[in-house]
């Protein structure tokens, strides 16, 4: 059986993992009915997406480091111990003596969860390039970071492009998340952002809806053609209720979703990228790899309030294994693409 680190010779051995984001602290409301317009009762949760992934990696066992930057405000305290108790290094976090941390409210609608951001000008989007600490890549082994950041500003932006730069020069594994918001920026010139990004990644984690807006097309197969066109050697779809699918080498392993009550999937996808930095780590087998981040973030989705409240352990990843067998499936690319132009062929 192939293992997952037998498409990355080049990358460097185990080591730290570094995520780089800005830190959120999210307000849940308690009653799944309430509007953001209603009063009632709400569940304060440290959140932002590198920080659940952050928090995720560590409960796996992974040596992981947050990059970012915090105010003296008590929100930011907060924030910061919070993935500190969990096991998350923050030495690499920068200290500012303004600013402070944003805040993002949430509501569940009929057509899904809807956010409202206060964060402008929030002190975790202001990390600037030259306050990268540089020695943390000596040694590392992987870089991750989620797509939204290039569209909260161009501070933001240069620092993360400067990230893989010092990545790359460090051959530490860059894994890169989309992860589209709709509230940020959605055009032609994100589009562009993003296949940038995606060109300098080894390993991408999207959303099967994420993977169409970016590539343009519709159809599974060309998604990933698309996709690993681009760069990528490993390319792995998180399809919701339907499971996920690893891409690489023209072959696609997938693992069908598992039957769980849907309480808040906030998190989901930062704990199933996180669980994936996990199996690459410990180089696991492909199989084993699918299965471990399939049941990581279905584990999130049964549970409200991510970092602390969500996030599985490792303990209770392996029990889902056990007790929810993965159902895998493998076909070639080219065998994909022919069923789905079945009528075309013929």
């Amino acid at each position: 059986m192939m293992r997952i680190k037998d498409l990355f010779p080049d990358a460097s051995g185990s080591g730290r993992v570094l995520v780089l984001g800005e830190l959120l602290l999210d307000f849940v409301p308690c009653d799944s009915d309430m509007r953001l317009s209603q009063p009632g009762t709400v569940l304060k949760t440290v959140s932002g997406s590198s920080g659940i992934y952050a928090c995720a990696a560590a409960g796996f066992g992974l040596d992981c480091s947050f990059i970012g930057k915090v105010g003296s405000d008590p929100f930011s305290q907060l924030a910061l111990s919070a993935i500190a108790s969990r096991g998350v290094r923050t030495d690499a976090v920068v200290h500012s003596d303004s600013g402070q941390l944003g805040l993002a409210f949430l509501e569940y609608l009929p057509s899904g969860r809807n956010y409202t951001y206060y964060r402008d000008g929030s002190v975790g989007s202001q990390l600037r390039p030259e306050e990268l600490p540089e020695a943390a890549f000596t040694g590392a082994s992987i870089l991750h970071l989620p797509g939204m950041l290039l569209e909260l500003n161009d501070s933001m932006r240069q620092s993360c492009f400067r990230a893989v730069e010092l990545a790359k020069q460090n051959h530490v594994l860059f894994s890169f998340d989309p992860n589209l918001r709709k509230e940020l920026r959605n055009d032609a010139q994100m589009r562009q952002r993003m296949m940038q990004m995606l060109s300098m990644a080894d390993v991408i984690e999207p959303t099967l809806d994420e993977a169409r807006i970016i590539t343009g097309c519709t159809e599974i197969s060309g998604v990933l053609r698309a996709l690993h066109a681009a760069g990528p050697r490993l390319v792995v779809l998180t399809r919701d209720k339907d499971g996920a699918l690893f891409s690489f080498d023209g072959q696609i392993l997938s693992a069908e979703g598992i039957d769980v009550p849907v309480v808040d999937p906030t998190g989901a996808g930062d704990t199933f990228a996180a669980a994936l930095a996990c199996c690459i780590e410990e180089n696991m087998q492909m199989e084993d790899a699918i299965a471990f981040c399939n049941c990581a973030g279905t584990l999130v989705c049964t549970k409200r309030g991510a970092i602390g409240m969500a996030i599985p352990t490792r303990e209770q990843v392996l029990d889902m294994m056990r007790s929810h067998p993965a159902r895998l499936h493998a076909e070639s690319l080219q065998s994909l693409y022919e069923k789905e132009h079945k009528h075309e062929i013929a």
